[in-house]
């Protein structure tokens, strides 16, 4: 493989505007590309001769290839053909497809969708519609479950099928005959969003899904030269954009309603095709200038439709022909992927209307790209590309007190896992299933689990930075380190706690192994200086009820979630009470044993299911100490 390394500074309108880095370059290409939670890559494409297979490819982030995988369908006279790329929480890949027979003029035999492991074994494999039909996919999205939406055609019209995770179907939907499909997106209020295109005729299509039941919330058409998009905002509203058919002005955003209701429209001076909402609840449109030139053009609008900024020329002299995809980051920057005939390109538009890079990468046209957690931008086409975006990062001041090992009577936390040398250096999380979003925590060190008194460790926490505009969105991730009086500090067990993500407002996560987590309820701006966040505060309001336990003038996390599942029960399927029995020896109630363990809840190193300061107790009092099939869960979105 050939690298690039490159550092581009870019001028526009005579001044310096900012410096991306393409940071590599690889000649293997993709039809689409998505991340998981650590920024690896995944690129899809296809062998077009007959018999040809799908190749799936993985790379970390700094551009090194982890594997190709692929399935062998052995037809000697049909071709899987990529369509899209998506990942799930978990690292899997899902890529859909469609099933085509003959080579010079082939036709769609069949819908296909897989789903590949991290380590690239093809877990199952989903062929649908009846063969010779007509029918294909598109594009898929995928929930924080699991359940992944292909949206495709078929026969005739816009089909969406929701997968659960394990390939069998939830539900299909069609519809109203409008014609097949160009995009499928989700709305920040968790509903699906479609556009469609008039297969005869000049007619757009957008509709609004229920995402559990399938049903339809609206739907719309309308008349239109350019094909259209739609995007939401977090109370439901929605955004379409397409051409002003009758007084061929530019192109019209229309807003409507949680049920589809008129709110208001307005024509801008844009030949746009793409929307999306930012973080400000406020759409942008992309598309070229409404002077019929090529380029890259964007417009934004506020919520009351005004219009805000014009950027012409967004590409600068670099003349965007092959337009894409669009993204808006958690800043309200947007994004427009593009081309120019011989190399992929990519633009970005700062919040306030203003150019902020413009880029092109010796590989040819583009085809998609994706905005990972770490601030870059990984593009692929001809081929596949990183570009770096300098980020100066935020700094956390962060306090809660968990209730398993406060003491009342000091108003501080006991330190006796670290006392008796059973603190771990690493991040214990991703043991227990979390995955991080963004790099690994680092370890701490044995000099930090040296100190005592009120800042001596009791154990590592997990923190998360979540979207503002959707606060099941995690943003960043890691582990810091607790101090007996509540202070959550970085690995060197002093400092702020420090996230590589941009200056932004984010509601903020605080979470452990055997306690139940809480988020603010609102998003808090953070900036490079250091931010306090006291959750131990009850003037620091949480999202939900009863997030955290009054103690006193104090609040401290619930203790007893020992199966780590966000919930915390006595009695009954999955609870967390049998799991301190079967630790000590599951015959003997006085047994102990001691170590690191997740059945500690008052965490002293010794796991007690009956006696003075036993493990099992604090598990009762958390559901309420009276009615033992009580549960308490959790109060995250």
């Amino acid at each position: 493989m050939k690298y690039f390394k490159l550092v581009i500074a870019l001028a526009f309108v005579g001044r310096l505007t900012a410096q991306v880095t393409v940071d590599w370059n690889v000649g293997q290409g993709g039809l689409a590309i998505a991340l998981d939670q650590q920024n690896n890559v995944f690129t899809v494409n296809y062998d077009a001769n007959l018999g040809g297979d799908i190749t799936l490819t993985k790379r970390s982030s700094t551009g090194a290839l982890l594997w190709n995988a692929s399935y062998d369908q052995t037809s000697t006279t049909r071709t899987d053909r990529a369509t899209w790329v998506a990942t799930d929480q978990q690292g899997n890949a899902i890529v859909t497809g469609t099933i085509t027979s003959g080579y010079s003029n082939p036709v769609n035999a069949n819908s296909l969708v897989m789903k590949f492991s991290p380590s690239g074994q093809v877990l199952w494999r989903v062929v649908y519609e009846n063969d010779f039909d007509g029918s294909s996919t598109r594009k898929c999205v995928v929930d924080r479950a699991g359940n992944i939406y292909v949206l495709g055609l078929s026969p005739a019209v816009t089909k969406v099928k929701k997968l659960a995770p394990d390939g069998s179907t939830v539900w299909n939907w069609l519809d109203a005959g409008i014609g097949g499909p160009v995009n499928i997106k989700f709305s920040p209020d968790s509903a699906l969003l479609i556009s469609h295109r008039g297969t005869t005729g000049s007619i757009n299509g957008y509709t609004k899904l229920d995402r559990t039941s399938g049903t339809t919330i609206w739907n719309y058409s309308a008349n239109s030269l350019t094909v259209g998009d739609l995007s939401g905002d977090a109370a439901g509203n929605t955004y379409m954009v397409h051409g002003d058919y009758l007084g061929g002005q530019g192109s019209v955003i229309r807003k409507v309603g949680p049920t589809g209701a008129l709110i208001w429209q307005n024509v801008y001076p844009i030949t746009a095709y793409r929307v999306e909402v930012g973080p400000d609840q406020a759409p942008v449109v992309s598309g070229f200038p409404f002077n019929g030139s090529g380029g890259a053009a964007f417009l934004k609008a506020g919520t009351n439709g005004t219009q805000q900024w014009l950027n012409n020329n967004a590409d600068g002299p670099e003349n965007y022909l092959l337009h894409a995809q669009m993204m808006v980051d958690q800043y309200n920057n947007a994004y427009l992927c593009a081309g120019t005939l011989f190399a992929m390109g990519i633009c970005k538009v700062n919040s306030d209307g203003s150019t902020g890079w413009f880029v092109t990468t010796p590989s040819s046209y583009s085809n998609g790209f994706a905005l990972g957690t770490d601030h870059a931008v990984y593009v692929t086409g001809g081929g596949t590309a990183r570009l770096a975006q300098p980020v100066a990062g935020v700094l956390v001041s962060a306090r809660v007190l968990l209730g398993g090992p406060f003491v009342t009577g000091t108003g501080l936390m006991s330190d006796g896992l670290r006392a008796a040398g059973l603190v771990p250096l690493a991040d214990p999380y991703p043991a227990l299933g979390y995955i991080h979003v963004g790099a690994p925590s680092p370890s701490t060190s044995t000099a930090v689990l040296a100190v005592t008194g009120p800042n001596a460790i009791v154990d590592h926490v997990l923190l998360e930075l979540r979207s503002a505009s959707n606060s099941t969105q995690v943003v960043a991730s890691r582990t810091a380190l607790l101090q007996r009086d509540g202070d959550v500090v970085d690995i060197d067990g002093a400092s702020p706690v420090s996230f590589a993500v941009g200056a932004g407002s984010y509601f903020m996560v605080v979470g452990h192994r055997n306690h139940l987590s809480c988020m603010t309820s609102m998003a808090i701006p953070l900036l490079g200086t250091s931010t306090a966040v006291d959750l131990t505060s009850a003037s620091t309001l949480t999202y939900g009820s009863d997030a955290r336990r009054a103690v006193g003038s104090v609040r401290v996390l619930w203790p007893g979630d020992v199966t780590f599942n966000d919930q915390v029960k006595y009695a009954g399927a999955n609870n967390d009470r049998d799991p301190v029995l079967a630790r000590i020896g599951g015959l003997i109630p006085t047994n102990t044993v001691s170590g690191y363990f997740m059945e500690d809840v008052n965490m002293d190193g010794v796991v007690k299911y009956v006696g003075l300061e036993n493990d099992r107790d604090p598990i009762l009092m958390s559901i309420g100490g009276v009615v033992p099939t009580a549960v308490r869960s959790a109060q995250l979105p």
